[in-house]
């Protein structure tokens, strides 16, 4: 029986997948929900925002966590959709829960509910976190699906013979 080995998609597709998918999740968000920062035209806030997002939340994540893991799951796990998803909402979630595990202000409002009170969080505050990390992940996941979309689908498993060795550890 042929042994099957694990190919990695072209590094060009990789790269430019890198690139493009962070800015496009990040123009998805702006359009979800656009800032305000005093701009009367729908499109300048949509523009900023996709800015704010794209150097605060999408390129950072992905080079300090997405590129490393790209790395390490190369030759380890199958490029599907559903692995490069669950790795999407993953690296655009990990960051914001860290800031919210080990962060908080002393007193935050939403609206008329208290978030944090005395520099604890609420139960009104763990349930606006858990809206933000669920709306997170799910740009994260659908970030993910296009990153594979870009860089990895029609990448097939190749057979190799018996004689020649399997480069899955290399």
């Amino acid at each position: 029986m042929p042994v099957e080995t694990l190919l990695s998609p072209p590094w060009w597709r990789v790269a430019i997948a890198l690139i493009v998918v962070p800015l496009i999740a990040s123009f998805a968000y702006a359009l979800y929900s656009p800032l305000y920062q005093g701009l009367p035209d729908m499109t300048e806030r949509v523009i900023r925002t996709t800015q704010a997002v794209a150097l605060i939340g999408a390129y950072p994540p992905t080079a300090v966590l997405g590129i490393p893991l790209l790395f390490y799951f190369r030759r380890r796990v199958w490029p599907s959709l559903a692995n490069c998803a669950m790795v999407g909402a993953f690296v655009a979630t990990f960051p914001w829960m860290c800031l919210v595990a080990f962060f908080g202000s002393d007193e935050a409002y939403t609206g008329d509910h208290i978030t944090y009170q005395n520099g604890m969080m609420t139960w009104w505050g763990l349930l606006e976190t858990l809206k933000f990390l669920a709306v997170t992940a799910v740009f994260g996941f659908a970030a993910g699906g296009l990153f594979w979309l870009m860089a990895a689908a029609g990448v097939k498993r190749q057979p190799v013979s018996e004689t020649v060795p399997s480069k899955v550890f290399e």
